[in-house]
């Protein structure tokens, strides 16, 4: 069943109001039982396939699709000077425009009402950034300590929300400055200034998003280098260990040589003499691999503390870039 609000004193209202600016909010079944002009329908088709916003172009108006960022909820609008339709089968228009209808948000037209749609649906996004952002750090601190395994699922989950995340910032960016540029009347000067006001905020959540896709990477590429670090660890055990008993296996299979006339064997102290010569070969292997930091295995303990002040050093730099944003 139809919803509708309309446009009151510059804020948006619930229920509808003869002579003024509405919204309304319609299902698909009903939104195509509407004249719809050539163009609305084919955007309406794509309504369950499309991947990312976009918008059109019509004689009266605009007509578009927005795509949420997990990709599973789309609706459609149809953009009038004195209507804006939305097509929704779930939820998603009717929560939005419920918070801004509680918010009071201001509103001059149908345009603004989209504005504020669109808005409400970023409400949660620099704290989902953040969040993403504190489940990296985590990691990262996990990957230099060395005591646990990171997630991996976790990572991957993170990875795939901010690609969503990156689409759908590409396509609202693009719809609302469409809309921001308009001159035929469609939009109302103030809710044009609230159009770029909300395209500046989708490039500075674009610009966090793409500060934390270059940390993930950093996170991935961190967490690979540990685990080749400890398969070279591993490496490094098992060579030191077949090198010094490489030359033990030389004297026992030399000395396993069935011939009557070798040297040592016919003395009483033949024995304890090759037993000798055994010890001092490992001991001159072990200093040697001692002397050669062979055997320390501290070189990762070292790169732990120059990542970790790097790290100090990339927190620092994102924190005064984020407080440069908010007062900017």
């Amino acid at each position: 069943m139809a919803r509708a609000w309309h446009i009151a004193n510059g804020h948006l209202a619930t229920g509808e109001k003869d002579g003024g600016h509405v919204v309304i909010l319609l299902r698909l079944e009903e939104a195509q039982a509407r004249a719809l002009s050539h163009t609305q329908r084919e955007v309406l088709d794509q309504l369950e396939h499309a991947a990312m916003p976009f918008l059109e172009r019509t004689s009266t108006g605009a007509a578009g699709l927005v795509v949420t960022p997990s990709g599973r909820r789309r609706f459609g609008f149809i953009l009038n000077p004195d209507e804006l339709v939305l097509i929704d089968d779930g939820d998603v228009c009717a929560i939005a425009l419920g918070r801004a209808v509680e918010d009071r948000a201001r509103v001059e037209g149908p345009a603004g009402a989209f504005c504020v749609l669109l808005r409400e649906l970023l409400r949660d996004h620099p704290v989902r950034i953040s969040r993403m952002h504190e489940d990296f750090e985590l990691m990262e601190q996990r990957v230099l300590e060395g005591r646990e395994r990171p997630d991996r699922r976790k990572m991957m989950a993170d990875s795939r929300r901010m690609l969503g995340l990156d689409t759908f910032y590409q396509g609202m960016s693009d719809l609302v400055a469409e809309l921001a540029e308009d001159d035929s009347g469609l939009v109302a000067p103030a809710d044009r200034a609230r159009l770029r006001s909300l395209e500046r905020l989708l490039g500075r959540l674009a610009t966090r998003l793409e500060s934390l896709q270059d940390y993930s990477l950093q996170v991935h590429s961190l967490y690979q280098e540990s685990i080749d670090v400890r398969q070279n660890n591993v490496m490094q055990w098992l060579t030191v260990v077949t090198t010094i008993v490489m030359p033990l296996t030389f004297v026992t299979g030399w000395y396993g040589m069935n011939f009557p006339h070798m040297a040592l064997f016919d003395v009483p102290w033949g024995y304890a003499a090759a037993i000798m010569v055994c010890v001092v070969i490992v001991v001159v292997e072990v200093a040697f691999f001692w002397h050669r930091g062979w055997l320390s295995f501290v070189e990762w303990r070292h790169d732990d503390g120059s990542r970790s002040d790097q790290r100090a050093g990339r927190i620092s730099r994102r924190r005064c870039r984020k407080g440069g944003e908010q007062r900017g």
